[in-house]
């Protein structure tokens, strides 16, 4: 059996395309699609992203500088959403950060970005095409989150570790201190939306469900959706590492206890937290080879990375998904195998913010018809429900 490849970074970016895209903007001096920058949204033009600088104590876990983005449309729709990026969780995964110069060593990409990458804006694609009419967000209002503290965007901890070579380094968990920021801007600035689709990716997906009861209280007269995209990453560790090593004070901030499948507590507990009504989203790759990459580093699993492994990862997200789906009326998951590697038994990961948010098909539906049938006419359905019953080709 192959052993999983990882040539893919958390946020679902292949290796290759983020090395040609890094090495164009390097080139260049510029991003593709450049960032204005300025506080006022009335001075942003439709369509083109604006960097927006944040007051309080905003900061990257290297200490250098966070803030968000914003795109503007032509509706009084908004996407609040929470950027994936990896995750650490205790200190030798602290150590090992993604940076660029990772992908042409090789080896270990790295487990989360420290800052954030320059290139960002020109990965992004899918949801937030706002400008593509194919898109069901066309036109819609975005307040993009970056993500550089590997804690999902819960941690409040300075803590001070030792690299391999004994050198130290400081780590700031301070996702709770970015999101308040960024969370202060936003309700400065967006007033009251007709819908409002708080969502994220991979660790976004964590930290949108998270922070969705808060945000949702604020537009407490908004059409509110919540969704979260290739979140799901089971360990015992998750109540130790949450409350200690990112001291989240998690009960206190968001008013249930972490548990070991922490995606399934959070929306479990939204179904309540949440106004009645919210529609609850998500969608996964049922293979998907970066999150049983990250599952096994959490766990300290050594082994082979074989099918057994695979599928094993598969059976966890679908019994979550089912048990989400017995539990919660206003709940609706879209499962996919689309883009199954036959050879490696694994599907790609995420898809919110790729192209293929435009191409993921299950059973004849497309992912963004089954999202926008849920947002737009508020008729949620669920796709894939097969792999709820059937263990699938990882077993074969």
């Amino acid at each position: 059996m192959r052993k999983i490849r990882k040539f893919t970074i958390y946020t679902g970016i292949g290796l290759l395309s983020l090395i040609l895209i890094a090495v164009a903007a390097v080139s260049a001096f510029v991003i593709k699609r450049p960032a204005t920058t300025t506080p006022v949204i009335t001075e942003v033009k439709p369509y083109e992203w604006n960097k927006v600088k944040l007051s309080g104590n905003a900061i990257s876990s290297d200490g250098s500088e966070y803030f968000l983005w914003n795109k503007t449309g032509e509706s009084d729709n908004w996407i609040i959403f929470f950027s994936g990026g990896g995750a650490s969780w205790d200190a030798q995964s602290a150590a090992h950060p993604i940076k660029l110069m990772n992908f042409f060593k090789g080896g270990d990409t790295g487990n989360y970005f420290p800052d954030i990458p320059f290139y960002m804006l020109t990965l992004l694609r899918g949801m937030m095409d706002t400008d593509n009419p194919d898109n069901p967000f066309h036109g819609w209002n975005v307040v993009y989150l970056p993500y550089s503290t590997g804690d999902f965007h819960i941690g409040n901890r300075t803590a001070q570790y030792t690299k391999d070579d004994g050198s130290p380094f400081t780590m700031r968990y301070n996702g709770s201190n970015n999101v308040r920021s960024a969370l202060e801007w936003i309700y400065s600035n967006v007033d009251k939306p007709d819908k409002l689709l708080i969502a994220g990716e991979s660790a976004g997906g964590f930290g949108s469900a998270f922070w969705a009861p808060q945000i949702a209280a604020h537009y407490e007269d908004s059409e509110i959706f919540q969704y979260s995209d290739s979140s799901f990453l089971r360990s015992d560790k998750w109540p130790a590492v949450i409350n200690e090593e990112w001291q989240a004070d998690f009960v206190k901030n968001f008013g249930y206890a972490p548990e070991a499948d922490i995606i399934g507590a959070a929306f479990k507990a939204n179904g309540r937290l949440l106004p009645a009504g919210t529609i609850q989203l998500q969608s996964y790759s049922v293979f998907d080879e970066i999150l049983i990459h990250f599952q096994n580093n959490i766990n300290d699993y050594k082994g082979p990375r074989d099918r057994s492994v695979i599928n094993e990862w598969s059976q966890e997200l679908r019994q979550s998904v089912s048990s989400l789906a017995a539990a919660l009326p206003n709940y609706y998951y879209y499962l996919t195998d689309y883009g199954l590697n036959a050879d490696s038994g694994t599907t790609p990961h995420t898809f919110a913010t790729r192209g293929t948010f435009f191409e993921a098909e299950q059973d004849g539906v497309k992912l963004l018809q089954w999202l926008g049938a849920a947002v737009n006419q508020q008729k949620p359905y669920s796709v894939g429900s097969e792999f709820l019953m059937d263990p699938g080709p990882a077993q074969q």
